[in-house]
């Protein structure tokens, strides 16, 4: 459908050229978050929060930021995308501001709902205005190009935040770490005021399509019936709930080594982050050099690695190991989106998808509760064996249980010849196709 470029012999396209130019600005400033490095440290040691109430915290925020994509969608197809943008800054403002000033449970536990709301209304909408834009122009072909170049500056964004959060704190605490960047979000707002809504140009059939929990429940019902959509959503889930804990340990780990809040601090915390920006740069290298299905299948055995190693070590050169994960975080969400992509009907795919974040979001709601009790009675080095003992054994069988059934697609995959023969067997050995089933023809 063409676009009219003018409204009222007025030219709109400088100003959506101007959103494309003003993007990566915009999440720059976005994402200078000077509080990541140390947000753990600030809630426990100066607001007071015990590992158990940080538990108990999650969950709701996880809902939020899962359970709320839909509406805030709905929101952002009513009220524009522009505006949905601007609100979401807002009341991340209002977290960060809040948080800086919070001296009780139910005042941290008020921030980390903002916090979800904010994520939740800015998630997918921002993504939506780009690509109108690109419509409103003609460029839709560049939605890739534009999108990844502007993963590169908030990937920027975050190093330097990981950088600096830490001798900011050190110099003024924690307290204006958060008030920085609520500043930085303050800019990206400014920034958002020069942003103008571009048009939409849905058909009419379009906006009469399937809602979202119709798609919701073909999705399910085709992962039902499809093993390798079924094992592949579920082990995802699982595997990003396992590196979850890492968000919540590794600053104590850090203050347990001895290393106080300061620049080694953010120093520390910053390979771990560049690796994951590393590894999705990466992603389609390895998936070329080893297969989409062999490096996913090796990563429980990274996170295993890991959690044991560190509780093993129990040494600030520990922290070296955080980069696996790291890695391993940064590969395996464009790895798995791109082995669901090739299995799911285009108009399934962003629902699908959709599941990753809810599948792991469900795993969450049980799991913090009962983490931030086992922080607070145990040592950390009990703590990391007891997420390996949790998580490895479940996503091994998972594990398995997908790759039989990616087997029995017919495809093959290489295995290198240290695997012993009996392991091949377990493992990789094809599932035996289901006999099909006695119809009335084949009784005649």
């Amino acid at each position: 459908m063409s676009v009219r470029p003018s409204l009222n012999g007025i030219d709109r396209r400088p100003a959506w050229r101007r959103n494309l130019r003003l993007y990566p600005l915009f999440y720059f400033f976005h994402d200078l978050h000077f509080w990541m490095p140390v947000w753990i440290i600030f809630a426990t040691d100066e607001v007071g929060l015990t590992f158990a109430q940080l538990g108990a915290i999650g969950p709701a925020f996880y809902v939020i930021t899962s359970f709320g994509q839909p509406l805030a969608g709905a929101l952002a197809d009513r009220f524009g995308r522009v505006r949905t943008i601007r609100a979401s800054l807002i009341i991340f403002m209002v977290f960060t501001a809040w948080f800086a000033f919070s001296d009780a449970f139910w005042m941290a536990a008020v921030a980390w709902s903002l916090w979800g709301l904010a994520m939740v209304a800015i998630t997918g909408t921002d993504s939506a205005f780009l690509h109108d834009t690109l419509q409103a122009l003609g460029r839709e072909r560049e939605f890739e190009r534009q999108a990844g170049r502007a993963f590169a500056v908030r990937s920027l964004a975050l190093v330097l935040a990981t950088f600096t959060g830490g001798v900011i704190a050190g110099e003024i605490g924690g307290q204006g770490a958060l008030l920085c960047g609520t500043a930085a979000t303050g800019l990206a707002l400014l920034i958002s005021l020069l942003f103008r809504e571009p048009p939409r140009h849905e058909s009419e059939q379009e906006t009469r399509g399937p809602t979202y929990m119709e798609l919701l429940k073909e999705t399910l019902r085709l992962a039902g019936r499809t093993p390798t959509i079924r094992y592949s959503l579920i082990f995802s889930a699982l595997l990003i709930a396992s590196m979850v804990p890492e968000f919540y340990l590794l600053q104590p780990f850090l203050k347990e080594q001895g290393v106080e809040v300061g620049w080694l601090f953010s120093a520390l915390q910053a390979p771990a982050r560049v690796a994951t920006v590393f590894a999705a740069a990466l992603a389609f290298w390895l998936a070329m050099r080893f297969g989409i299905v062999r490096t996913l299948a090796s990563m429980p055995f990274w996170v295993v690695l890991v959690y044991v190693g560190v509780g093993l070590i129990n040494h600030l050169g520990a922290i070296a190991l955080f980069v696996i994960l790291g890695l391993a975080r940064g590969a395996q969400m464009p790895l798995m989106e791109g082995y669901l992509n090739r299995r799911v009907p285009s108009r399934l795919r962003a629902t699908a998808l959709s599941l990753n974040h809810m599948g792991w979001a469900l795993i969450m709601l049980p799991f913090l509760p009962i983490f931030g009790e086992v922080v607070d009675a145990y040592p950390l080095t009990t703590v990391f064996h007891g997420i390996a003992a949790f998580y490895g054994p479940l996503l091994v069988i998972v594990m398995i249980l997908w790759v039989r059934a990616d087997r029995s697609e017919g495809r093959r995959l290489p295995l290198p010849a240290v695997i012993p023969q009996i392991l091949r067997e377990v493992i990789w050995k094809p599932q035996r196709p289901a006999a099909p089933a006695v119809t009335s023809v084949d009784l005649d």
